[in-house]
């Protein structure tokens, strides 16, 4: 009967579209449960590429390292906003300071000299004593020397002159002359420490000690009544301790006045004092110029001196 028969082709259809479909499901079933392979990382948008055709990141190590301590992308730390705060609480840390420095130059001291000095008993047996010099220079040499580191200072002053010497005294009615020829050394060195401001201070005062060394050395001839008698070499040497102060009044960075006292305590003389006065100019940033007034007395046993006058000095700053 033609009824069954296509039921039956029928039948045979459906079941072979049913079997075709089976794979398929099953495919897409795999397909489906199929993990996706892992996708390359992105490339950055502002990558440059090379004549090579190879990326170059641009991103710095700086960055990455900031952008690991920001993650945020805000640009603002917790520990940068901690240090800003703390740079507006703390107070501006002191300058430096200035290290070591020097000054040394030559000076002119314009001075008037009253020298006494004691021959004592020549080879005549006569005790001329104390006899007042004219003195006539012939050279000379002075200079001046500082050190400095902050507080502390060491001061150096060198004066060392020679010249032609006379003189005359009259000893129970008869006149007694000398000529001959003397020299003389005299050095100062002195120690200093800053105990009120500094060397940017308007004021500043500095205590003081030190030695004073002088070195005096004579010869000549003493006429006495007509007859002329050489006498030998007189030669009187020694130190003194001294004390003093300095002061120092800065009315601008490039200009200073300052006053220098000093008194002997112990040694030698028998008393021995200077006084100074200056004011220094600084014009240009290795040259300082000075000018001023001092006076220097000391008395010994067998020499007496005294100088007073004008100075003035010229010194190389480094």
């Amino acid at each position: 009967m033609r009824a069954p028969t296509c039921l039956v082709v029928a039948a045979g259809i459906a079941l072979g579209s049913a079997a075709q479909a089976a794979p398929a499901q099953t495919t897409s079933r795999h397909k489906k449960t199929k993990r996706p392979a892992a996708a390359a990382p992105a490339r950055p948008a502002d990558d440059t590429v090379d004549a090579g055709g190879d990326t170059a990141p641009t991103t710095a190590p700086k960055q990455v390292a900031l952008e690991a301590r920001d993650p945020a992308g805000d640009g603002i730390h917790d520990s940068d906003a901690s240090k800003d705060v703390a740079k507006l609480v703390k107070p501006a840390p002191a300058p430096a300071g200035r290290g070591w420095q020097f000054a040394i130059g030559p000076y002119a001291w314009i001075s008037s000299v009253e020298a006494n000095v004691s021959l004592g008993p020549v080879s005549s047996g006569v005790d001329i004593g104390f006899i007042q010099l004219e003195r006539h220079a012939r050279y000379g040499a002075e200079i001046l020397g500082e050190v400095r580191r902050g507080r502390f200072a060491l001061y150096g002053d060198l004066m060392y002159g020679a010249a032609s010497v006379a003189g005359s005294t009259s000893i129970a009615s008869v006149m007694v002359t000398l000529s001959g020829n003397a020299s003389s050394l005299l050095v100062d060195g002195a120690a200093g420490y800053q105990v009120i401001g500094d060397d940017d201070a308007p004021f500043s005062l500095e205590a003081r000690a030190g030695v004073r060394y002088q070195r005096t050395a004579v010869d000549g001839e003493i006429a006495v009544a007509g007859a002329t008698v050489r006498f030998p070499d007189t030669v009187d040497a020694g130190s003194d301790a001294v004390v003093g102060a300095r002061a120092v009044l800065r009315p601008a960075r490039w200009l200073f006045f300052s006053g220098v006292a000093d008194y002997g305590v112990i040694g030698v003389s028998d008393r021995t004092w200077s006084a100074s006065a200056d004011a220094s100019l600084r014009v240009s940033s290795h040259v300082r110029v000075s000018a001023g007034w001092r006076t220097l007395t000391m008395e010994r046993a067998h020499v007496s001196l005294a100088l007073q006058g004008p100075r003035a000095a010229v010194q190389l700053l480094f």
